[in-house]
């Protein structure tokens, strides 16, 4: 008899407090300051801009799905060392022969022109 009032108390719980889900957006999904500087800033002017977009074995970072711009956003500490800026452009390569252009953004380059 305890086992079903238990039960039946734990299922008013879940009725009266029902889990509140995540509000999940793209905003949410991006990595860095930076990519939520940029983001907010183009959607301040009426693009629709989804976040880290997978294309093969890379994700892009913001993205304009029908002129397919690719929009990366390289902050300073991830993005100078030699080894980085190679694998930016195996990045940058890999997504030309795939139809993107490539717009890359420093840190430094968003905040002074956004910020």
């Amino acid at each position: 008899m305890v086992f079903f009032s238990l039960l039946a108390a734990g299922f008013l719980v879940f009725l009266l407090f029902p889990k509140v889900e995540p509000v999940y957006n793209e905003r949410s999904k991006c990595e860095s300051p930076i990519e939520r500087q940029l983001y907010d800033a183009l959607m301040l002017i009426g693009y629709a801009v989804p976040t880290q977009i997978h294309c093969g074995k890379y994700r892009i970072d913001l993205a304009l799905i029908g002129p397919r711009i690719a929009i990366e956003c390289d902050g300073k500490a991830y993005h100078s060392s030699p080894k980085a800026k190679a694998r930016d452009r195996r990045k940058d390569k890999y997504l030309k022969e795939n139809g993107w252009q490539v717009l890359r953004f420093s840190g430094r380059q968003i905040i002074l022109d956004i910020g």
